[in-house]
């Protein structure tokens, strides 16, 4: 019986050695390597999504854009910083939405800074995840037409909490495509950014 015992004691405890190397040995592949300086730069274009009230016209999405850089704290996470370029969207509004506003259509656009980090798992053949939170800075410019066809131009300043993930492919060592959903957070007046492109790594 202690032999036996003896033996399942050692079957178990080879087990769970097994099972924490192929644990660790998984872990240690899901951190992507990191290059020589640990800086990469990218862009990616697509459409910028406009979520605001209009009761004749809104353009909703509009050919929109971002510029990133970042350098790596550790293999799996960057700090980055991303331009983006909101297209230029138009409404037009009739009847009451005028009287109300004061104005009969409006142009805008929105740039925008964020600044925060970029989390990053590797998945599987090559493909990596990525998960990003930081804060943005914002201007937002209006174009607008009064009703005696005067216009004018209004500027917004604002900050907002930044979202963002993506999926990315490592098409070379030092080359990725890039699959991104990027979201300024301000309620009804949100900005929403689907983009595709391609980054570089140092």
């Amino acid at each position: 019986m202690n032999a036996i015992a003896k033996r399942s004691s050692f079957s178990v405890a080879s087990a769970v050695a097994a099972v924490l190397m192929s644990v660790s040995l998984s872990a240690q592949a899901q951190v992507p390597e990191s290059r020589q300086f640990g800086v990469y730069v990218g862009g990616t274009a697509g459409f910028g999504l406009s979520n605001w009230e209009c009761d004749a016209f809104c353009d909703r999405a509009v050919f929109s854009g971002k510029l990133f850089a970042a350098k790596r704290l550790t293999p799996g996470l960057a700090a980055e910083v991303n331009y983006m370029m909101f297209g230029q969207a138009s409404r037009t509004n009739t009847g009451a939405e005028v009287q109300s506003m004061g104005y009969t259509t409006e142009e805008r656009s929105v740039r925008a800074w964020t600044f925060g980090i970029n989390w990053e798992v590797e998945l599987i053949n090559d493909f990596t995840n990525q998960i990003r939170l930081g804060w943005a800075t914002a201007e937002q410019t209006n174009d607008r037409k009064r009703l005696n066809g005067s216009e004018f131009t209004v500027k917004e300043h604002f900050t907002a909490p930044y979202v963002g993930a993506g999926l990315a492919y490592r098409l070379t060592r030092d080359i990725k495509l890039l699959s991104n959903a990027d979201f300024l957070l301000r309620g009804r007046r949100s900005q929403y950014l689907l983009s595709v492109g391609a980054s570089a790594e140092f």
